[in-house]
């Protein structure tokens, strides 16, 4: 039975236009359009953001055109592209897209008009459908019912017609894009590019491994994997140059052998509402994890390592559909060298339910029983890569001694405090070429080589302080030298408080977190090592300042020294 009476269940314009705040990063939101590529047999991919000025003046994305040369739409498949809810796989679990929302709430989120040209032969016309929100609201506005015209022949926007594949498949373009203005969603065009270019690597990281081309701009992308099991990824290429022709040709900890692909931990079945899911762990490879403290810098970040730092990749039907922390996923709290881990969830969209995945294929946070299971399977795995981390770790540790000393971080980061405090006033008749000859010999040993020697003065020479772990005779705990404007200070192994105090404490800092030594007291033990290192860094700054300080001060460090030495012989275990 019809009826006329009653109210509209929804005022279609208007809820289009809340829909618009369906909260898509730009990545996101391309991927949707990327994913009905896919789903239509497209072997290229071609994504092309374009920049304009709005109509305040401001730089900003103003167009944004897809192409593929997948298969085509006829005519009645392509004006059901603009309806919301309409798929030709709806619910279907053996697709990547199953819910007919996702393309088409992406546009709105940017852009109030989309525009779609297909053809499935080269012999047929560019068939055009659209949908213009601004006419929508107007045709709503004066009573008219909201709806999707059929398509027609319409000519490609000049500019464009360089993205069109030669045989049969889809332009798909968003235009009148209102929220990419630079500022807002990225400093510049530049900076948002790239992090397109990053998330869809991710995203799409099976696909393009296995030989479908996406593009940005011109820019065919190279898979980025998170786990570091795949080859001819983005992060294989960086660590090529570094390693080659860049900053880590001749680092202490470059690898015997390069290897860039990871050592998997753990890859085992999660079974859950008669389907499984397949849970891996993986191990980053010794190129990346490299030495302790090299978590965030400019080799890591360009590798993407800081933001794996307890993130799960959940893949659906080989797409990516999260990658973030998820609560209560781990049996602890998430530690620094978590970030050298992959950890990897993929399913089929018959566990969508479980995995909590929603209309728009973003996010997923599995249920309780599910949770469980990951939690559970993640403990050991954790603990196993966290030992083979430390260990890695120690190894290096001792070899880059060997090469740079014990303290060259130290140096390095006083050197650049040093920069605007005041400057030494010490004057002295130390030959500095002989200085430094004798601290190699010191730091290296007599049978160090003559290039070994060379490669550790030239790291020295120029530094305002040098502070070094050696074993001298007597009862002096620190030596001081002064020459040409540098503070040389050498620390005496073999004294008290450097065997009873320092070596203890710097066991500790080097430990694994866990039994016997927590997280804190860990920390706690390499910042103290740290500001003992400052504390005698700063007693060596403030003799510089004296112009004799080998007159003045030498017979105090003298007198130091030796009393440290018998309080400490004497005096223990009171507090």
């Amino acid at each position: 039975m019809t009826t006329t009476t009653g109210l509209p269940v929804i005022l279609t314009g208007q809820a289009l236009q809340s829909l618009r705040e369906s909260g898509y990063s730009l990545p996101a939101a391309l991927g949707e359009v990327i994913d009905n590529s896919i789903e239509a047999n497209a072997n290229t991919i071609r994504i092309r953001l374009e920049e304009g000025t709005n109509a305040r003046g401001k730089k900003h994305v103003h167009r944004i055109a897809f192409s593929d040369d997948g298969g085509g739409m006829e005519a009645d498949v392509l004006q059901h592209y603009p309806q919301i809810g309409h798929s030709s796989r709806y619910m279907r679990t053996d697709t990547i897209g199953k819910f007919g929302v996702g393309a088409k709430l992406a546009a709105l989120n940017y852009g109030t008009r989309l525009d779609v040209w297909s053809r499935t032969k080269a012999e047929q016309p560019w068939l055009h459908v659209y949908f213009d929100l601004n006419e929508a609201l107007e045709t709503e506005k004066d009573g008219g019912e909201i709806r999707i015209a059929e398509p027609d022949v319409t000519d490609i926007p000049e500019g464009l017609e360089g993205l069109l594949p030669a045989d049969g498949g889809t332009l798909v373009v968003w235009s009148n894009v209102d929220r990419l203005e630079h500022g807002m969603r990225a400093e510049n065009f530049n900076t948002l590019r790239v992090e397109v270019e990053k998330e869809l690597s991710r995203i799409f990281r099976v696909f393009i491994n296995d030989g479908i081309n996406i593009e940005v701009n011109g820019k065919s992308l190279l898979p980025h994997d998170p786990l570091m099991l795949m080859s001819d990824t983005w992060a294989e290429k960086v660590l090529t140059e570094y390693y080659t022709t860049g900053d880590g040709k001749n680092k202490p900890w470059k690898p015997e052998r390069l290897d860039f692909a990871a050592k998997t931990i753990l890859q085992e079945e999660l079974k859950v509402g008669g389907h499984t899911a397949m849970l891996t762990v993986t191990l980053y490879p010794a190129s990346v994890i490299r030495k302790r403290g090299l978590g965030d810098d400019k080799l890591a970040t360009a590798v993407r390592v800081p933001e794996n730092l307890g993130a799960i990749s959940f893949m659906r039907h080989d797409r990516e559909i999260s990658y973030t922390n998820v609560p209560r996923i781990f049996s602890r709290a998430v530690q620094d060298p978590d970030r050298f881990i992959g950890i990897e969830v993929s399913f089929s969209p018959e566990l969508d339910e479980y995995f909590g995945v929603r209309n728009v294929k973003r996010g997923a946070e599995p249920h309780d029983e599910l949770r469980s299971q990951i939690r559970n399977k993640l403990g050991g795995a954790l603990e196993t890569a966290h030992k083979l981390i430390q260990e890695y770790w120690g190894d290096v540790q001792r070899k880059t001694k060997e090469h740079d000393g014990e303290h060259i971080p130290l140096m390095n980061a006083v050197a650049e405090a040093n920069r605007t405090m005041p400057k030494a006033r010490a004057e002295s008749n130390l030959q500095a070429e002989q200085v430094y000859d004798d601290l190699a010999t010191d730091v290296l040993g007599a049978r160090a080589s003559a290039e070994e020697r060379h490669t550790y003065i030239e790291s020295r020479k120029d530094l305002p302080f040098v502070i070094e772990s050696v074993d001298f005779p007597g009862k002096l705990f620190i030596d001081i030298q002064h020459v040409e404007g540098s503070v040389v200070i050498r620390i005496n192994t073999r004294h008290p408080f450097y065997r009873e105090v320092w070596e203890p404490l710097k066991a500790i800092s080097e430990s694994e977190i866990g039994l016997p030594h927590s997280k804190e007291s860990i920390d706690t033990a390499r910042r103290t090592i740290e500001a003992m290192s400052l504390m005698l860094i700063a007693y060596g700054k403030a003799e510089s300042m004296h112009e004799n300080p080998e007159r003045q001060y030498g017979e105090l460090r003298d007198h130091w020294g030796m009393f440290l030495s018998t309080m400490m012989g004497k005096v223990k275990d009171v507090l």
